[in-house]
């Protein structure tokens, strides 16, 4: 350990003494580091790192993604009903517990004062089976949910008892009003555990029992027939996923069973039901909780780890060119060193010490690189209403991920210079410095630079392609007019205004708003485009007659009038929703809807070449299903759920129809700026009711760019990795042709002095570099084909082949390259054979 510490020692003074190396090799270093580790901090956060809680491997999640629920859903799909999930706690015995939670907002509100943030509804043994144990106070037990609306408890998440409550331990035992009504905190949990969904950090945690209490109103808890709650369980010691799912397999179809024999199937086809009661159970890995986030973002942090790899390698390569060129500089000192005793492994590890102290020095400077860098990524994942869900703060983790690529880049980067040492003979470096001619062997420096052109061309292919992609969706057109547009959300139900209440109050908030100044239209959505939700349908349509398996369904929307007016969307054909088309539906009326207006999508598929207007529609794809819906107007097809989906069938319903409204959208187009249309907006929900919170503001402009949020990032960090690739290719490649003509000055000198004129040699030197260029283009050609597998995913309107892009990224960065080259060019042109001869 002593000879360790006296050689790094050794190291740090010899490349002090040489501060332009050592800031030059620093930097490269920090930069390679710095990009993997940031995009290692976000691909952490968001796909590798466990749950925190007890045993996270443990944890699986129960459901049936896939399988028809004859009924309905709310959620991903990975849901099951609340009886199930009580079926699954009486009757599954291969597991140590089954529990379930909802993901869903809340208002929280505490003398006068309501806010709007995100909680969990979760059955009452959630935080044992979990191993969650509380900071204060105590947590929900299974006693909590024994009683439907009896247990009107709350407990608090971490941050937000820090952030709301001041940390105050007082707050137990506080009444706080949950969706207008009272609930008593009796904790709070554990720092670090905001529940199972990572996009969506939890608030408040609350029994599952007091839905009916909570909302939405037409969700019945005990309904068989609709799937909602998402089922984790915790698999007991030893017991794989496989036979889980084999053991719960039998209980899963019995239930089915039981199931299909209910009133909701009387109209089921034989084919119907007996497609449902085959339907299987799957029993998957729980561990890193539910993350639509992950499922979105894992294919683009796979690219962007790979692209700063790139960039690692490359400035590895350029550490090792520098080393290199730095032992060539040293070669009679090592001699020297040889013939006084000195081992050429211990030189090796000598020339190591300097590559491992660099590596440190540039590891902790990439470290502060990355988290400036993480912060800036963590800000793709934060609004307006919501904090961020990962963090830029490095932990251990990531110290230790940043050790781990040092020690490489280390060994990578002074390897080739300490095998050069060991291999180094003394006689020939001893001449050297006599006059000698010492064997430089350039071609492992010029391999180096093969591989940086090589993997600089990859980088700036991909990058290419993905802002090309970026591009070409911000050049799609919606299908409506996203200027000027400005967005925001009210919840009435959650503020306790329903029924013909909530109707009431839609209409005064929209003749409101219509009268603030600057706006020319105003109308609300219940579910927001360019958002990433949607509701989709099983619909009974006129004249269409499904094939065997097939059925006819659509994306679903309730607008109010004035909706399209707003957005500035095309009526095709027919009209617009008027006020004419309210109406206040007969009670217990299960779909009360009797207008429609549907995409010019559902027109094609469903009535081909024919009128649809007039025509009538039902919802559910039962036989015999009533069709009550009439269509009275045709819209241009628009995106739904983002800019990149394809186009679908939608069709429009009047909100004003239904027998309340819940959670609405509301757009209006106004000429004024969006600072003051928002604040007149608050100003008018305030006055309508003082506690309602105001949530989701944005404008239609900004929703496009949110929903392009995951293509800006990769677009956006390729291009900058790229970049950066290029810069440390183009040095390395500068450094490499400056460095020959540095070593061969005199050999120039000789032949300019017999003869040989300046551009000649100037031209060498260039195709010199040319050819290294060349070379490295033509070691790239496989791989890029190799690499075209995994992008062409995430591409939009261009192939992972396209010549254009493929041609100008070749030409592009053979012109910087040689460039680069140029500046040692002239510098050769210019070497004095008068000199060259008096050193010869």
């Amino acid at each position: 350990m002593t000879h360790l510490l006296a050689d790094l020692r050794l190291a740090a003074r010899s490349l002090a003494r040489a501060p332009l190396f050592t800031v030059v090799a620093v930097v490269s270093i920090a930069l390679g580091i710095g990009a993997n580790t940031a995009v290692f901090t976000l691909l952490d956060q968001v796909a590798l790192r466990p749950l925190p809680i007890q045993r996270p491997d443990e944890l699986v999640q129960i459901h049936a993604r896939g399988v028809e629920s004859y009924g309905g859903t709310m959620g991903n799909g990975t849901e099951l009903s609340w009886p199930m999930l009580r079926d699954f706690q009486d009757k599954a015995h291969g597991f140590d517990g089954v529990v379930g939670r909802v993901i869903t907002q809340l208002h929280v509100g505490q003398n006068g004062v309501s806010e709007r943030t995100d909680g969990e509804m979760v059955s009452g043994n959630y935080f044992e089976v979990l191993g969650v144990e509380p900071a204060i106070g105590r947590l929900l037990t299974p006693a909590d949910d024994a009683t439907i609306s009896g247990h009107a408890l709350a407990v608090l998440g971490y941050d937000y008892w820090r952030r709301r409550f001041s940390g105050r331990d007082d707050v137990l035992g506080q009444a706080i009003q949950i969706n207008g009504h009272p609930f008593t905190v009796v904790g709070v949990a554990a720092r670090g555990f905001y529940g199972l969904e990572l996009g969506q950090p939890a608030d408040v945690f609350v029994p599952v029992t007091m839905q009916p209490q909570l909302g939405p109103a037409w969700l019945k808890l005990e309904n068989r027939r609709f799937r909602w709650v998402q089922v984790y369980a915790r698999r007991k010691p030893g017991v794989s996923l496989e036979r889980a799912q084999a053991g719960l397999q039998p209980l899963f179809s019995a239930i089915l069973q039981t199931e299909v024999q209910e009133t909701g199937f009387q109209r089921a086809s034989a084919e119907t039901k007996a497609q449902f009661v085959k339907a299987k159970v799957r029993v998957v890995d729980g561990s890193h909780g539910q993350a639509e986030l992950r499922s979105e973002m894992n294919q683009s942090l796979a690219i962007l780890m790979a692209v700063a790899a790139g960039v690692l390698l490359i400035a590895c390569a350029n550490l090792a060119n520098l080393l290199i060129a730095r032992g060539a500089a040293r070669e009679r000192e090592l001699a020297l060193r040889r013939a006084l005793g000195a081992s050429g492994l211990r030189l090796a590890w000598l020339l190591m010490a300097e590559a491992a102290v660099l590596a440190a020095v540039g590891s902790v400077c990439g470290l502060i690189v990355a988290t400036w860098g993480a912060g800036l990524l963590v800000d793709v994942f934060a609004t307006s209403d919501s904090v961020a869900v990962v963090g830029a703060s490095p932990d251990w983790r990531i110290v230790a991920f940043t050790a781990a690529i040092a020690v490489a880049t280390a060994l990578l980067s002074g390897l080739a210079p300490a095998v050069r040492a060991v291999r180094g003979g003394v006689a020939p470096a001893l001449k050297a410095a006599g006059g000698g001619v010492v064997r430089e062997q350039p071609r492992l420096r010029k391999t180096l630079v093969v591989a940086q052109v090589a993997l600089s061309f990859l980088m700036i292919v991909t990058a290419a392609l993905f802002v090309r992609s970026l591009d070409n969706l911000l050049e799609v057109h919606p299908g409506y007019s996203t200027s000027k547009v400005t967005s925001f959300t009210i919840d009435l139900e959650r503020s306790g205004i329903k029924d013909e209440r909530s109707r009431v109050f839609g209409q005064d908030l929209l003749d409101r708003v219509r009268a603030l100044p600057g706006v020319e239209a105003a109308g609300f959505a219940t579910m927001g485009i360019l958002e990433g939700g949607a509701w989709g349908m099983g619909f009974t349509v006129e004249g269409f007659s499904p094939k065997p398996g097939e059925s006819a369904s659509s994306l679903v929307n309730a607008v109010s009038p004035g909706y399209l007016e707003a957005l500035q969307a095309r009526i095709v054909r027919g009209r617009p929703f008027t006020v004419q088309d309210a109406r206040i539906p007969p009670e217990g009326e299960e779909w009360p809807y009797r207008t429609g207006i549907v995409n010019e999508t559902f027109v094609k598929r469903y009535f081909g070449d024919r009128d649809p207007i007039g025509r009538h529609v039902g919802i559910g794809d039962d036989p015999g299903t009533a069709m009550p819906i009439a269509i009275v107007g045709v819209v241009a097809d628009s995106k739904y759920q983002a800019i990149r989906e394809g186009v679908r069938a939608q069709i429009l319903l009047p909100a004003f129809e239904s027998g309340g409204l819940n959670n609405v959208t509301v757009y209006l187009r106004s000429r004024q700026p969006t600072a003051s249309v928002v604040a007149n907006v608050r100003g008018v929900v305030r006055a309508l009711d003082p506690g309602m919170p105001v949530f989701n503001v944005a404008t239609l402009d900004e929703r496009v760019a949110r929903s392009l949020r995951n293509e800006r990032l990769v677009a956006g960090l390729s291009a900058a990795f790229a970049t950066l690739a290029t810069l440390l290719g183009v040095v390395g490649l500068y450094g490499v042709m400056a460095y020959t003509v540095t070593r061969r000055s005199r050999e120039i000198g000789i032949r300019m002095a017999l003869g040989a004129r300046a551009s000649l040699v100037a031209r060498h030197v260039v195709r010199e570099a040319g050819l290294l260029i060349v070379a490295g283009l033509v070691l790239a050609a496989p791989a890029a084909w190799w690499l075209k597998r995994y992008i062409a995913a995430e591409l939009y309107g261009v192939t992972p082949g396209d010549p254009q892009t493929i041609a100008l990224a070749a030409i592009g960065l053979t012109t910087v390259g040689l460039l680069a080259a140029a500046i040692p060019a002239r510098r050769a042109a210019r070497v004095s054979p008068m000199q060259a001869l008096r050193e010869e």
